[in-house]
């Protein structure tokens, strides 16, 4: 940090952002973002290399997704995870698809183009924070301060931390963890997006010029295409410059900031439609992530307190509206994990996964709000502290790399019960769907093609109802006999045709059966290793289609997971011997063929996911596809004997709007970013024309 940065009465903090950039602040600044890049390149570099498995996580969900989606630009079914759903639904599509694209343009495999992405982000994430800071304090070594302390510690182990509380956890290596061993690379990848959101939303602001709207537009899509947390860190950030920025003009900020957020979701609505937001929303409120309840208005209502607390007082403590945004946001990312831990009261999903946020806020407001006490330190002490600072710094440079050389030691996917039970079920058990569980089901995909009746993320689920048989698979009853039955009945009516259960001794990480023996002597087992057991669940056919009366369909939604008696009765027409058989194959991705033989009063049940995007002709003549009580497809064919069904999926209504709506939004980007370019190198001819003369 230079003597000018310290100066009492002459921080840069308070000079206008509009003040030109000079060269040697620009060369300095380089040298601080440099350093940011090597420090933790220099940490993580086996990344960029090889690829080490971690089965505990979530990695084979975004791995699979780079290796098998190919529809980022157009609509596509994806049908190897819970019975099937578009591909815009199954997750944010930024990190998956800059895995395949740099698996493709390196000549990788998959895995080491999505670690690679994930080094990226881990990388990316300080320097971002610190361009920011530094274009909006113009004081860069400050904001390298910001940057640095967010490199190396874990300030949100000091308030929520994740195990028994120890002042030793501050220097853990926990943005590492999270992004090698855990799988946050997505909501990173948000996070070092959002800097940029910030500095160009503020520069929106206050200068009112369609090149910041622009940018801004971009950064906010990108942030949001890369996480489903990106839109929540989006609103969080203009919020606090709302309040902090121009307050006299609040209202026609409040107009600017909500077109731009407009003009972003437009880009990016493809993959947050108004139907895939409704169904992120059901999933989170009946998943693992916490619901809305009473008590979520009182843990908003003391965020609120707080927040007003802040608001009001922090312009007596400092006029520097970078700081008071600091401290706000800092409140506001705080306040989810803290009101979670100590409060046992949530107004967001998932708060606890907000630490990381929480870690991007303090590293912040801790540098610079110490900053002018700092400055009014004598310059010997201060270069004894700045000394200090450093030599804890190579500390911690030295051991989280070695942290990091034990987490990225080579490792063999192949010795996994994931990668074994995978390739034998492709193996032994093609075209068949099968119920795979826990951490095998997140990476069956990763090394097969294999259609499963699970393996996505509960957080973006789809169909409700196939989440709530698949807890009646785990535990469908109080005795492994009701738990079988249960469970049987729900794999039937999926059409699944086989099932793996760890037991208690296997490698699997979650072990969600509650009586992992239940189908013993009920269902024949097929392959045993390591306590963990592929079972045949016996069904009539194969097929994902069947001919049932349509008495027998499932009308209304089970209630839960043990809510079958409908269910039965549906099971029990798909096993009816004198009903047709039905013959089903896929296409393509969004093409399914059926033959059969039907008659009036019939209907063709399809065990795939209804979405209105599906459309059926019978003997080529147009028929309404319609969703059961399971969530899944049956029509009407209207066949008086053989029956041709060809189905196809093209995005529907809906998704065709976005798709129109996006590529409207990025081509009008397209012109104006072209259109300055011509504009500044106009200006630059005319201006060399000045000069020759």
């Amino acid at each position: 940090m230079s003597a000018a940065e310290g100066r009492v009465g002459r921080h840069p903090a308070a000079a206008p952002v509009e003040e030109r950039l000079r060269v040697p602040e620009v060369i300095r600044a380089a040298g601080y973002a440099a350093l940011l890049l090597w420090l933790n390149a220099y940490v993580c570099r086996e990344m960029f290399v090889r690829y080490t498995p971690r089965m505990n996580s979530m990695q084979g969900f975004w791995i699979a997704m780079a290796r098998l989606g190919g529809g980022w630009f157009h609509s596509e079914w994806w049908r190897y995870w819970d019975c099937g759903a578009p591909l815009e639904f199954v997750y944010a599509p930024l990190v998956p698809a800059l895995s395949a694209w740099i698996a493709g343009v390196r000549g990788i495999p998959h895995d080491v183009g999505f670690q690679t992405v994930s080094g990226l982000v881990y990388c990316l994430g300080p320097v971002t924070l610190f361009v920011m800071a530094w274009l909006l304090t113009r004081a860069p070594g400050y904001a390298f301060a910001a940057a640095a302390f967010y490199s190396l510690t874990a300030p949100s182990q000091l308030f929520v931390p994740d195990v028994q509380f120890s002042l030793q956890h501050l220097w853990d290596a926990r943005r590492f963890y999270l992004a090698t061993v855990w799988d946050e690379t997505p909501h990173m990848a948000a996070l070092a997006i959002l800097p940029f959101v910030i500095l160009f939303l503020s520069l929106s602001i206050r200068r009112r010029r369609p090149v910041y709207y622009a940018v801004t537009v971009l950064a906010i899509a990108v942030c949001s295409l890369a996480s489903d947390f990106g839109p929540v860190l989006t609103a969080m950030a203009s919020l606090c410059l709302l309040f902090v920025l121009r307050r006299e003009d609040w209202v026609r900020n409040l107009r600017v900031t909500a077109a731009i957020g407009l003009f972003s979701y437009a880009i990016c609505s493809p993959y947050l439609s108004p139907s895939n937001i409704l169904a992120i929303s059901s999933a989170s409120n009946g998943g693992g992530g916490g619901s809305w309840t009473i008590g979520s208005f009182t843990a908003l209502g003391i965020t609120a307190a707080g927040w007003a607390l802040l608001w009001h007082y922090l312009p007596r403590w400092t006029r520097d509206w970078r700081l008071q945004f600091f401290a706000l946001f800092a409140w506001l990312t705080g306040s989810v994990p803290l009101m979670s831990t100590y409060l046992n009261r949530q107004f967001l999903p998932q708060p606890g996964r907000y630490k990381v946020e929480m870690e991007f806020s303090l590293s912040l407001l801790a540098i610079f709000a110490a900053r002018p006490v700092f400055a009014r330190i004598p310059r010997p002490l201060r270069a004894c502290l700045l000394f200090l600072l450093v030599a804890l710094a190579a500390e911690q440079i030295v051991s989280q790399r070695k942290f990091a050389k034990a987490v990225l030691a080579p490792a063999d996917a192949t010795q996994t019960i994931e990668y074994r039970a995978s390739i034998w079920a492709r193996d032994h058990l093609p075209g068949i769907r099968i119920m795979m569980p826990g951490s095998i089901g997140k990476w069956t995909d990763v090394f097969t093609n294999i259609e499963q009746f699970a393996g996505g993320s509960w957080s973006v689920a789809y169909n409700p109802v196939q989440q709530r048989a698949n807890d009646g698979i785990y535990n469908g009853g109080d005795t492994p006999e009701q738990d079988a039955r249960v469970a049987i009945t729900w794999l039937k009516a999926y059409g699944t045709g086989a099932v793996a259960v760890p037991g208690p001794n296997s490698q699997e990480l979650w072990k969600g059966f509650g009586h992992p023996k239940k189908f013993d002597g009920i269902l024949p087992a097929l392959w045993s290793v390591d306590d963990v057991t592929i079972y045949r669940v016996p069904l009539r056919s194969d097929s994902l289609a069947h001919v049932v009366p349509e008495s027998a369909l499932v009308r209304r939604a089970p209630s839960g997971p043990r809510d079958t008696e409908d269910v039965e009765k549906y099971v029990a027409a798909l096993e009816d011997r004198s009903l047709p058989a039905a013959e089903s194959r896929w296409e393509g991705r969004n093409r399914m063929h059926i033959s059969t033989v039907a008659w009036p009063g019939q209907a063709v049940s399809v065990q795939v996911t209804h979405h209105p995007g599906w459309h059926a002709k019978a003997n080529g003549i147009s028929r309404q596809i319609k969703a059961d009580g399971l969530g899944l497809m049956w029509l009407q064919a209207g066949c008086n004997g053989p029956c041709d069904v060809q189905l196809e999926y093209d995005g529907g209504t809906e998704l065709r709007i976005c798709r129109l709506l996006s590529a409207v939004a990025l081509s009008a980007l397209v012109v104006f970013f072209g259109w300055l370019a011509i504009r500044a190198a106009h200006l630059s001819l005319r201006g060399k024309g000045r000069h020759a003369t």
